[in-house]
């Protein structure tokens, strides 16, 4: 499933047109301690309709907006957005295990 995924969002991300935007985000998890500290990394923000087009699936939300990070080859977070766009004040989601994530456009002082 991760191979499938990771296809579909490097198709994605080749093809803008589909709805998906290639963004440079400060991405936190929430950990025990609190919130993580900031990765700024490359980022696709996708519809789940459009997630769901690319892996012939219907295992993402059609009307959401998706954060999807890939951080290793084979290491992939995709966040479901609690609001349909990101922002500089930062935007909270959740990913399929469960764990809270704050994406925000604002990189300047993602620590």
């Amino acid at each position: 499933m991760k191979a499938l995924l990771a296809l579909a969002v490097l198709l994605l991300a080749t093809f803008p047109a589909l709805g998906s935007e290639r963004v440079t985000v400060c991405a936190k998890y929430r950990a025990d301690y609190g919130w993580s500290k900031g990765y700024k990394v490359e980022a696709t923000v996708t519809k789940g309709s459009e997630l769901n087009r690319a892996t012939r699936s219907y295992d993402y939300t059609s009307y959401s907006t998706y954060v999807v990070i890939f951080w290793d080859r084979d290491e992939v977070s995709v966040i479901e957005m609690d609001w349909p766009t990101l922002s500089h004040m930062g935007t909270e989601g959740e990913d399929k295990r469960g764990v809270k994530w704050e994406i925000s456009k604002s990189t300047s002082f993602c620590y």
